[in-house]
Formats: structure tokens, sequence, C-alpha cells
């Protein structure tokens, strides 16, 4: 872990919610950002072209629910979110082999690998029953209910799996990813 302890603290996990984007990139964002909302709101069907014209592969990108990036009830993009998410996504390229390997040790450890053989890591979503299976892997008692306190933890309750970035924000938030 980042901080070299085993303990997160709130203020762990408030660095990586509230961390501070560089300056340039800031700058890189905000001007892609201007590209889509100078005339009009930059909505849902722009998110595709921001994403590309950031060079942000596709294969990341689209696992953005796009629920989480709109003022809710419509389809206008949230700045403070897309900026939020825009970092974020940014992050998890820089550690991608971090998030990688421990997603796949979760994917295989649930036994989703061999279920859904045709299906890419990092498109699989684990769910209860899957977290199941990897505490049951890793000899884990669960009658405390940590499995689904990192369920909600994960997807601040509004779902019953996480994919692979909510993994990675848990990551990021654990200390485990570095920027």
């Amino acid at each position: 872990m980042a901080s070299g302890t085993t303990n997160v603290s709130q203020q762990q996990v408030d660095k990586f919610r509230n961390a501070q984007i560089p300056e340039q990139l800031e700058d890189e964002i905000l001007d892609v950002y201007a590209r889509y909302s100078l005339d009009q709101d930059m909505t849902l069907r722009d998110l595709d072209g921001y994403f590309t014209d950031l060079e942000m592969p596709e294969e990341l990108t689209k696992l953005v629910r796009r629920d989480e990036v709109v003022i809710p009830g419509t389809d206008v993009i949230d700045f403070s979110k897309i900026v939020k998410i825009t970092y974020w996504l940014l992050i998890f390229m820089d550690n991608a082999a971090i998030v990688d390997d421990f997603w796949q040790l979760l994917v295989t450890c649930s036994g989703r690998d061999k279920q859904f053989p045709n299906v890419e890591w990092k498109d699989h979503v684990l769910g209860p029953n899957e977290l199941k299976r990897i505490a049951d892997f890793a000899d884990m008692d669960d009658s405390s209910g940590v499995l689904d306190q990192l369920m909600k933890c994960a997807t601040q309750g509004n779902r019953r799996y996480i994919t692979y970035l909510d993994f990675a924000i848990i990551l990021g938030k654990l200390g485990y990813l570095r920027f």
C-alpha cells in the first residue's frame, strides 16, 4: 500500500476522491470540454467524441456509466463529474498493471473467467455470488458482511455488482494507485 500500512484512513480516501488535477492536464481537459460545450451543453451524444479527442482508449471509456456523468434527469454532462472521471481514467491508465492484475485475480478466483471465457477481463462484473466464491477461495469468513460493504462502497449502494472501474476506484481509495 502506498502509505506503508494496512489501515486505510479517511485522509487516504479523501486524497484520491479530491485529487488535484495537474494544471497542464486540467487545461487540456477543459480545452476539449469547451469544444463540446461552447455553443450548447455537452450531452451524452458528445461523450465518445470527447474521450476520443483526449486519446483515451475505448476499452476503458466504454466502461464509464453514462448515468454517473450527467446532471440527474437529463442527458447533459455534469462538468465536475466529467472532469473527475476523466482524471480518474488517466490515473487508471497510468496504473493499468496494478488494476489489471488485481482484477484478473478476482475474476479468476470468482470463476467468471471459466464461466464466461469469451468475455474480456475488463468487461466482467462481480456480484454477490462471485464475491462469495472469492471469499470461499480465500478461506475468508464473511459473517460480518465485509463483502456487502465492499459492494456498497464501490457503487455508492446503487448496484448489486461491481465493475472494473468500480474496483479501480476502490484501489485508488485504498492507496494502491499512484497519482
